[in-house]
Parts: structure tokens; C-alpha cells; sequence
């Protein structure tokens, strides 16, 4: 190839390779260019991916509704931080939308344009699983924002729970599957109602203590401090208003208030949020919050618990400012109640309350960035948002959404089909029997009684709230009790409770036995009248469909209504028919219908039955009839009668004189043998007898039952036990009321020791368990324990009298009646940690404080030494009212003076002997119930002795004397034992007074005995005269014995001024409930009985 060749080729070699290059060139260019568009992509993905996650995760199921009565504009922050939290979760309005901050709440709904919209809360779907109330502080006039809320307020436009609030809690907290109730601060404070908040103490297990409180950033900017604080501060101290920097505001319903500044009272940690090892258990969280919004200060009830704390940082002076308001430094911030499947919790603060929503919900993870970069600190309004509030919420609704998608199995139980008749239980032999295992077994039954009067509340308000009697029934399980016993057809949310329990606990079944009670006063003290017969026999018809499921009845005064639609008659052992009959009833119905006998179905009566034997053998064959026709069931029936009508001849049922005339426990008869079978029954008959250690009298005095022992010695009781199942052959019988009363009263002394009333906890158990074995040694068939808990509405004859006016005793316990005191859990007085009188003075007597509450006085006394009682020992007078009327003079031999006149002396000289003793005209033990007119000097105080026993005398003319209750002796002990009235420690003495020991007829309004009119026995209800006191005024001396003088005084010797403590009325009382020392060793011995069997 010539070079002219060869030159050309190269150049055409190089154009190929420059187009090649050039080809190569954009190939990369376009390689890159889509690199870069992925990486570009990736980076937009990657910025976008927490939109993106939180956009393609699924929705949250948990249904919320957020009722809201606080929107006076429309930054609706009262519910803004829960909003934020429903919608950063994803979780959706029942209709499946998202939420929006101004339209899905329930509560006032204002608009520029129109009238302002009120969504009531009874418009919750039964779907809706969480339930959070918010704000229930409402909207008032002329006060456009909201601090600190003014108590009392009274111009309020909308706001507060009312009765319609509680019924949908109720019903909400009611239904048969899991959910949630949340309520912030303000749920109990203004504007709502007392009676309204008593009911929300109930359904949140806890109670407000009044108390309120807010943290202030600078102490000196009227913006931070309302107005009327300021106001109560000057008037309560005398002092301006000259505080300054941050610090923490409290106030109560009682005009007081205290400022803590982080100057002196506080360190710097302020308020701080706690969480319990409770709230790590059941939320997984833990550690400690600066909490910086308002609060409240409340106390839990039995059944809640604690999931964290609110601790005030406060130095020693801050401490002492707190200790002089009653108030701690520690209490509850968050606390939880469970009942079955349902769960409440009350935040004691504005928890979700924010000024300024943040906008970017929609960030996954969003929450963890912010409390990485968020401080939190009590200066730092969003810090609580991010730290506390949110991860608080997640995990609730975590586990409401688990608790949503439980599996609840159904229940199971076996029914034995006797040729068509269904059937759980029978009697057979002196035995009920249950059929489980696919054979019958026999029960020996260890029952309890539920009374349902709360305080405040009389028998016929029944509770329509499903978690308090679902409470009842788990401790009642908790017992190691196989069986309740129902006095009468209770509320729909008793038998929802009842057949949740079972469900939910068949290793520790209850069995029901549900008394149909027929009216008391018949017309004519006529059972078998027409009327009154036709009405005894429509409910018997009701509460056999309220048994079954299938009643829907009317409202009705004084009975149970409502629609029943639990069926609760698998777990039924037995329908009880009457009660306990009135002699004088019986008498004139057997009278009135001489010659009446019945013949049925299922029973009849021999030739030698009573009129009133007939009328209970029809009422039971009536229901027996009406249950098989209709549903094809039969259950176990049974008469309900007492000692007062039993069989048996007693013979030291006589007078004084020993005659037998017209003796009120001896004198009718009701016999269970002059009832037969028909031939219908199959499920048998049984007795029900309410039998008592101490009561009628012929317990405590008829001769044969002295000759009855068992292990521990003579026991009266087995000996009326032994001979009433002699005369009681033909069929099963079950003590159906049996127990022992606590308390500081007695009604009736027993020879064995177990008195109606007065006695220890554990004396309590101990003989309850020995009437049980008495039971099984003498063939019955178990015994049904009087009663679950304490009843305020109940009384005694020794009490009732004195209790005026008496409509009104259901708001205070009287400490004395047994009648209240027969409970396994009692529902006692909270002694005040607030001082409402306090002295000082300057030698041995150093202070006295003096407090009252449902129950008792309270007086404590602070000594400057350990001061021998026995040789100087203390005198406290006490002028219950009017301070120119009463003894002055403590001691005859002593020249000492009270400052008032005195209707008591306490004498405190020893641990057996000290006492309370009164002036002879105000001693109501001798029928005396007014004080002096004027001012005596006569040092004349006496013993109070009541009678309670009254005078009998055999039957071969052998006296029975009267007994008579030592009313004055005051109890040595600590005050957490019950029946204590007085503790020494060391320095420090603490005494309480029942309220009736010293004639105070009702502690709730102040009124006081006050009748000079002569009696001779106790009169009857309501009709003595009584008085407003005037304050309680406390006096006290310190005698040295040996050298007849008074040590020490205080108020000082010629004083003229009285130490008084003013009263505190209510209209709803203050109580907690708490089991008593009974109850850990009765469950000793039924779950050790249990074994055995």
C-alpha cells in the first residue's frame, strides 16, 4: 500500500475511533443521567419515607370518641394533644375517616354563623372502644379563657357531668366487650355537682380531696395568677400579694390556699410525674416527667391502682406549709381500675391540653425525633408532649387494642334434662346438690350476703353501675365463697355482673340464690289479701324472667327495673320466698283466714298447716309453676323465717314476772313440715332461717343450751342449732343470715362472748367459723354470711331514736349500731388530714388538734413528755353546744374551771379504765337529753350505761336480771384496729368519739339532742327535739393524784375564751372501703375447707 493509502486509512481509522468516542460519550452521559434520576429518586424516597411508612401502615381500629365540654374558642385545645396523637396513629372515627380537630368530639359545637350545636354524650356508639373525657370545666360568662378555675363558680353557661353523663359512662362501661373510659382534670371539680361526683368517685375508683393546683412560670404577672387566688391569699393572710418567679399555686373548695416558690419551698425539680412499677407492668413505662400544667390532688379507692405519682420537690419549708393544709407531698397522677374485661384511667391533670397543635402528624417516628431534640424541663411547654403525654397514650392504646381482640370464650356449663325440665340443682336428702361432672354433688354452702346501701344511699337506690357489683363478686370469689345470696330483684347491671363473672372466673363459680321479697306492711297484716297477694305473684313472675334474660319492667318506686337480658339461670340454686315475717302478720293472717289451705303442682300444705303456711306454699308453687311453663326449668324453692317463728316452746321467752303474755319472739309459728311435694317437683324444697348468736333473747337464756360444748367449750349456739334441726326432718336447712357485727356498740350481750356488736375483726372470724361448724356438725345444709359490707342506712334499736332527723343518718356512720357494722368490708370514715382547730401552749400539754369526719371527733394531743397517765392523768372536757349551759368544774376536789360549760368529761387515767362520762341531765342512757340551763360548778359527771338486755324471769320463777352495756369505757389500741377509741405513743395521744356517744343526731348539719322533757324508755323515731351546736369546744387539764393539782391546762386556767372547733357540713359523705382483718383468715378457712371436701 502506497503511503498516499496507507495515510488515508489512518485518517479513516481515527474519524471511526473519534465517532466511537463520541458514541461512547453520550452512552455514559445517558447512563448517568439515569443514575443520577435513581439516586435523585432514592433521595426524595428517602426524604419522603416517613410520610410514605406512615401513609401505607394500617389504620388503628380503636374507636375514639372525646367528649369535650371547654371550647369557649377555636383553638379547641382542651383536646388538641389527644387529636394530634389520634391522628399522628392513624386511628379512625367509626365511620372510617380520619379525625378532625373542630368536628369530632362530642360537647358544645360553637358557630359565628348560627346557634351554637350541643352533641350530647348519650349518643356513643356501642362500637366505640375508647372513651376520653377530656374537659368537663364548661363555658362561662365573661370569662373568655381558662386558668386556674374559679371554685363555686356559679355563672357557668354549659359544662359540668350531669345525670345523663354518668348514665352513658355507666352503659358504656356496662357492655359486653372490652373497652377503655380515660378522664383528665375537672372531671370532678366545678361545676359539677356533689351527688354527681360521688358517683364518678365510684366509676373511677377514686376520690378528689378538693384540692387543686398549677405551676406558674413568674408569680408576678397577674396573666399567670387568677385573680380571685390573689384575692383569697390577702384576705386568708393579711399580706399582699408580693411574690415573684416561678413557683407552684394550690387552692380548695374551702377558701384555702398555698404558693410554693422555687425560691424557698421548692428545689429545682418542681413537680415531677413517677411512674409506679405498676405502670412498667401493665404499660411498660417508666421514669420521671417534669409536669407543668394544672392538677388535681385525689386519693384511690379499693380497687385501683397507682400507675404513677406527682412528687413536689419542697424543701422543709415548703413541707411545712403543706403538712399545715393536710396536704402531701406525693400523691396520684395517673391511677387505673380494671373490672373484667374493662379498664379506666383518670389523668389528674390536662394532659391533653396544648396551646399550639403541631402540624406534621403525618411523619412517622416523628415522636422519638422530638424527644431527641425537645428539652424537657418545667420551663418547657411541649417537653411533657413529646416525653409523657404521647408515649403514654401509645401504650394505652396498645393495649386497649389488644384487650379489643381478646378472645372471649362462651360459657359453658351442664344442665341436666330431667324428661324435659332443665335443671342445675336440686335438694336431696338434708343436702342442696349442683350437677357438674355429669352427676349431682353435694354443696355445702358458704354463702354471703349482698346489701347493696352505699353510703349516702338507701336499700332501694340500687347501684346501675355493672364494675362496682363485677368488684363485689371478684373479692367475693377472692373469699373462697361458693354462693351469694340477693334479698330482692336488683338492678339489669347486677345479673350483667353476675354472668360476666362466671364467664370470666369458672374455676371459682358463684352460685345465686335469689329471694323474691314480698312487701313489707300488708294491708291489713294480711299476706293472703287479694291486692297484695295478686302483686306478690307478678313479681315473683318478673324476677323469674329477670333471671332467664327476658324482662323488660317499667320504672317503678322503690323496685328494681330496667331491661334484663343476662341469663343468669344456669348459676341459680335456689328461688327464697318471704322474709322475715312480723309475728303480728302472721297472727292476723292466720286469723283473718281461718280454714284457708292450698293444694298445687308442685306443693301443698298438710291439714295441720296455717293459713300463712299456705300463702308461702302458694307463693313457692307459684313460681315454680311459672319458671317450668315458661322457660322448662325448675329450681331448688325455699321459705325464708327466722327463730321469733320457729316451733319450738322457749321457755325463757317470758317477762320479768315470768309470764308468757303475748312475748313478741314466742308467740306465732311458721313450720316448714306442713308443707308437702306435689307431683310436678323435682328441683325440692328447703328452708331459709336467719340465725344469730345473740338474738331473740331467749339465745342467751333458755337453760338447754347451756349443756351444748364443742372444742373450744359451751357454745349456746350449736345448742339452738341442735334442737331446731330436731323439729326440722323433712327437708334441707340453710342459715341464710348469720354473723357478727364490729364496731364500738353493742345491742345485745351474749353469754358466750359473741355480742351483737362491739367486737374485734378477728373475733369477727373466729366466730363465724365456729357457727359454720356448728352448722355442719348439726346436719345443715351450709350458712350464707351476713354481709358483704357495711350498710349506713341500717339501724338498732338502741341507735334508731337518735338519729334525727333520720332521713338523714344514711350520710354519716354511726360507729355504735351493729346494724352498720356487720360488713367483710367496711366503708369507714377518713380521718381529715386537715386540722380545722388547732392550740398551742407552753408546758406539758404542748398542742391540741381537733378534726371531725363522718364518724368520729378527733382530738390529738401533743405532750411535751412522756406523761404518766396512772398518776397524772388527762381530763378533756367537751361542750357539744352552747357554751353558757353545762358543768364548768372538772374534778370536786380540784379548783379548776372550763372556759365553757362541759356536757362530757373524757378521763384518760389508764388503758382498762379510762372513760367518757356525762352530766346526769344529758345522759341519754337514762332517757336524759338536755344539758343544764346555766352554768353548774357541781363536778357531777357520771358513767353512761345502756340497757340491752332487758329483765326475764323462767318459768319456775327464776329471775334472768338485765344487762346493761358499759357505754363510757373507751377502748385502748392503735387507730388502725376498729374498735379502739384511744392510742398512747410516746408523747402523742389520739382519741376518737362516735358521734352518738355524746347525743350529736346528726354530725352532717351540726344538730345536737336537745329535749327537757321527761321519758322513761327510748322514744320512738324522730321524736326528740334537737339544736344546731354551735362548735365543739376542748378543754383540757393534767391532774397530779397524788398532790391534788393541775399540772398543766390548755386552754390555760381563767381563760375566757373557748378552744372550738367549727363544723364542716356536707350533703354527700367522704368514705374509703377496706376489707377487714376477718376477711384473710375466713378465706384461710374456706379455701382449706374446700380441700377437705
Amino acid at each position: 500500500m502506497d503511503p498516499v493509502q496507507r495515510a488515508m486509512k489512518a485518517a479513516k481509522t481515527r474519524k471511526k475511533r473519534k465517532r466511537n468516542v463520541l458514541w461512547l460519550s453520550n452512552e455514559e452521559k445517558k447512563r448517568t443521567k439515569v443514575i443520577t434520576i435513581i439516586i435523585l429518586i432514592l433521595c426524595l424516597l428517602l426524604l419522603l419515607s416517613p410520610w410514605l411508612i406512615w401513609y401505607f401502615s394500617n389504620p388503628n381500629d380503636v374507636h375514639t370518641v372525646i367528649y369535650n365540654k371547654t371550647v369557649p374558642d377555636d383553638s379547641f385545645r382542651q383536646h388538641a394533644a389527644l387529636m394530634w396523637f389520634l391522628k399522628h396513629t392513624k386511628v379512625q372515627t367509626e365511620q372510617g375517616t380520619n379525625y378532625k380537630l373542630e368536628r369530632d368530639y362530642l360537647g358544645l359545637h360553637r358557630n359565628k354563623s348560627s346557634e351554637d350545636n350541643i352533641l350530647p354524650l348519650h349518643t356513643v356508639s356501642e362500637q366505640i372502644d375508647v372513651l376520653y373525657i377530656a374537659d368537663t370545666y364548661g363555658i362561662y360568662a365573661g370569662e373568655p379563657g381558662r386558668s386556674l378555675p374559679t371554685p363555686g363558680t356559679s355563672n357557668v353557661l354549659y359544662g359540668g357531668l350531669d345525670d345523663k353523663d354518668v348514665k352513658a359512662i355507666r352503659e358504656f362501661l356496662a357492655q359486653k366487650r372490652p373497652n377503655t373510659l380515660i378522664a383528665e382534670y375537672n372531671t370532678f371539680g366545678t361545676p359539677t355537682r356533689d351527688h354527681i361526683r360521688s358517683e364518678m368517685y365510684e366509676i373511677m375508683r377514686l376520690r378528689w380531696t378538693g384540692w387543686i393546683g398549677q405551676y406558674v412560670a413568674d408569680l408576678a404577672l397577674d396573666a399567670n395568677v387568677p385573680g380571685w387566688f390573689r384575692q383569697r391569699y390577702e384576705i386568708s393572710s393579711g399580706k399582699p400579694w408580693d411574690y415573684s418567679g416561678e413557683g407552684i399555686i394550690l387552692a380548695d373548695e374551702q377558701d384555702h390556699v398555698v404558693v410554693l416558690t422555687m425560691a424557698e419551698d421548692l428545689d429545682g425539680k418542681g413537680n415531677s410525674l413517677v411512674y409506679t412499677s405498676e405502670a412498667n407492668q401493665l404499660l411498660y413505662l417508666e421514669g420521671s416527667h417534669p409536669y407543668n400544667k394544672i392538677f388535681d390532688i385525689v386519693e384511690p379507692l379499693d380497687g385501683s391502682t397507682i400507675l404513677a405519682n406527682y412528687e413536689l420537690d419542697v424543701t422543709s419549708s415548703g413541707q411545712k406549709k403543706l403538712i399545715a393544709e393536710g396536704l402531701p407531698s406525693t400523691f396520684p397522677a395517673i391511677i387505673a381500675s380494671d373490672t373484667a374485661y374493662h379498664r379506666s384511667y383518670y389523668f389528674a391533670g390536662n394532659f391533653a391540653d396544648i396551646h399550639r397543635m403541631p402540624n406534621f402528624h403525618f411523619i412517622a417516628s416523628i415522636d422519638v425525633l422530638m424527644r431527641k431534640f425537645t428539652t424537657n424541663s418545667m420551663q418547657n411547654e411541649t417537653g411533657f408532649f413529646w416525653h409523657t403525654y404521647i408515649p403514654l397514650m401509645s401504650a394505652i392504646y396498645q393495649e386497649a387494642e389488644t384487650r379489643k381482640h381478646m378472645t372471649i370464650l362462651p360459657p359453658s356449663f351442664e344442665i341436666y334434662n330431667d324428661s324435659d325440665t332443665l335443671m342445675v340443682a336440686r335438694t336431696y336428702d338434708h343436702m342442696l346438690q349442683v350437677y357438674e361432672n355429669n352427676q349431682w354433688n353435694d354443696l355445702f354452702i358458704h354463702g354471703v350476703n349482698i346489701g347493696i346501701a352505699m353510703p349516702g344511699k338507701w336499700f332501694t337506690d340500687f347501684p346501675n353501675d355493672m364494675p362496682t357489683y363485677y368488684r363485689w363478686l371478684q373479692r367475693i370469689g377472692e373469699l373462697g365463697a361458693n354462693t351469694v345470696r340477693i334479698y330482692t330483684l336488683l338492678d339489669p347491671q347486677f345479673y350483667n355482673a353476675f354472668a360476666l363473672y362466671n364467664e370470666m372466673n369458672p374455676e371459682k363459680k358463684l352460685w345465686l340464690m335469689q329471694e323474691i321479697w314480698p312487701e313489707e306492711h300488708p294491708p291489713g297484716n294480711d299476706y293472703l289479701d287479694d291486692l297484695y297477694q295478686s302483686a306478690y305473684e307478678q313479681e315473683i313472675r318478673w324476677v323469674i324472667d329477670a333471671i332467664h334474660g327476658n324482662a323488660r319492667i317499667a320504672e317503678r318506686r322503690g323496685r328494681a327495673y330496667g331491661d334484663y337480658t343476662s341469663d343468669v339461670s344456669p348459676y341459680v340454686i335456689g328461688y327464697l320466698v318471704g322474709r322475715e315475717l312480723e309475728p303480728v302478720e302472721v297472727e292476723q293472717t292466720d286469723i283473718l283466714n281461718a280454714g284457708y289451705t292450698f293444694e298445687g303442682r308442685y306443693l301443698s300444705v298438710t291439714p295441720e298447716a296455717s293459713p300463712t303456711e299456705a300463702w308461702l306454699a302458694q307463693s313457692a308453687d307459684a313460681a315454680l309453676a311459672y319458671e317450668e311453663q315458661t322457660y322448662g326449668w325448675q329450681h331448688p324453692v325455699s321459705i325464708v323465717s327466722w327463730p321469733t317463728l320457729d316451733v319450738i316452746d322457749h321457755e325463757s321467752e317470758r317477762d320479768e314476772t315470768g309470764k308468757k303474755e303475748r312475748e313478741f319472739n314466742d308467740r306465732a309459728v311458721v313450720d316448714i313440715n306442713h308443707i308437702m311435694y306435689g307431683p310436678a317437683m323435682k328441683g325440692g324444697l328447703f328452708g331459709s332461717y336467719h340465725i344469730y348468736p345473740n338474738y331473740p333473747d331467749f339465745m342467751n337464756n333458755d337453760p338447754l343450751y347451756n349443756q351444748y360444748y364443742d372444742e373450744k367449750g359451751r357454745f349456746r349456739y350449736g345448742g339452738y342449732l341442735q334442737e331446731f334441726m330436731q323439729h326440722h326432718s323433712t327437708y334441707p336447712a340453710v342459715v341464710a343470715e348469720f354473723g357478727i357485727a364490729t364496731g364500738l356498740g353493742n345491742a345485745h350481750i351474749s353469754p358466750d362472748g359473741y355480742h351483737h356488736g362491739s367486737l374485734s375483726e378477728f373475733e369477727q372470724a373466729e366466730g363465724i367459723i365456729r357457727m359454720f361448724e356448728a352448722m355442719r356438725r348439726e346436719g345443715y345444709a351450709g350458712g350464707i354470711i351476713f354481709e358483704w359490707m357495711d350498710e349506713w342506712a341500717k339501724k338498732t334499736w338502741v341507735t334508731e331514736p337518735y338519729m334525727i332527723p333520720y332521713d338523714r343518718h344514711i350520710l354519716w356512720h354511726n360507729a355504735i349500731d351493729p346494724e352498720q357494722n356487720y360488713g367483710l368490708m367496711a366503708l369507714e370514715s377518713v380521718k381529715p388530714a386537715k386540722v380545722q382547730a388547732s392550740l398551742s401552749g407552753n408546758g406539758l400539754i404542748k398542742h391540741i388538734d381537733v378534726r371531725s369526719d363522718v364518724s368520729y371527733l378527733w382530738i390529738d394531743i401533743e405532750l411535751s413528755n412522756q406523761n404518766d397517765l396512772t398518776s397524772r392523768p388527762l381530763f378533756i372536757g367537751v361542750d357539744t353546744y352552747d357554751r353558757a349551759r353545762g358543768e364548768v368544774k372538772y374534778l370536786s376536789n380540784i379548783d379548776a374551771l372550763a372556759p365553757s360549760g362541759m356536757e362530757y368529761l373524757i378521763v384518760l387515767d389508764g388503758e382498762e379504765s379510762s372513760r367518757l362520762l356525762v352530766i346526769p341531765p344529758y345522759d341519754y342512757t337514762k332517757y336524759h337529753f338536755a344539758s343544764y340551763q346555766t352554768l353548774e360548778h357541781s363536778a357531777r359527771f357520771q358513767t353512761m350505761e345502756k340497757l340491752v338486755n332487758k329483765a326475764r324471769a323462767l318459768a319456775d320463777g327464776n329471775p334472768i336480771p338485765a344487762k346493761f352495756e358499759d357505754s363510757s369505757h373507751l377502748r385502748f389500741g392503735p387507730m388502725d384496729m376498729p374498735g379502739s377509741h384511744w392510742w398512747k405513743n410516746d408523747n402523742h395521744i389520739t382519741i376518737r368519739i362516735p358521734w352518738t356517744r355524746m347525743n350529736v343526731s346528726d354530725p352532717s348539719q351540726a344538730t345536737v339532742l336537745d329535749d327537757q322533757r321527761t321519758f322513761f324508755s327510748d322514744p320512738e323515731r324522730d321524736v326528740l327535739s334537737t339544736t344546731i351546736s354551735d362548735g365543739i369546744a376542748i378543754s383540757t387539764i393534767i391532774v397530779d393524784m397524788k398532790k391534788q393539782r393541775v399540772v398543766d391546762s390548755l386552754p390555760v386556767q381563767g381563760s375566757s375564751d373557748p378552744f372550738v372547733m367549727e363544723w364542716i357540713f356536707w350533703n354527700q359523705p367522704t368514705y374509703h372501703q377496706r376489707l377487714k382483718q376477718s376477711f384473710p383468715i375466713l378465706q384461710q378457712y374456706f379455701y382449706g375447707v374446700a380441700e377437705e371436701d
